[in-house]
């Protein structure tokens, strides 16, 4: 429809960059233990896979860039951006790690 073309892709590392807002720590990982500190845990400045605020964090990160560049939020569906320039148009759509976006 209007000579849209869509694509689709998985973001391997979407998890991997999502800020955290709040103090996490997570036990020493198996090969990155302190011997000298059995006890220490780290102290995480970025989200982790199998964190439940990951999600989360990876699509605010997100949703922030695309308002930043102009894109306009879905007023029903809260997951899908667009932006119009003249009689061209842009949607992208989120969910979760997989992004599907489409242009005339």
């Amino acid at each position: 429809m209007s000579g849209f073309k869509l694509f689709q892709m998985d973001v391997k590392s979407a998890f991997l960059n999502g800020f955290i807002n709040e103090e996490v720590y997570v036990e020493q990982p198996p090969s990155f233990e302190d011997h000298q500190h059995p006890n220490h845990v780290f102290k995480l400045k970025k989200a982790l896979y199998g964190l439940k605020q990951a999600p989360r964090q990876w699509y605010e990160r997100l949703r922030n860039f695309l308002l930043s560049l102009g894109y306009k939020r879905g007023m029903i569906d809260k997951i899908i951006f667009i932006k119009k320039s003249n009689s061209e148009i842009i949607l992208v759509q989120i969910y979760v790690d997989d992004i599907i976006f489409g242009a005339t």
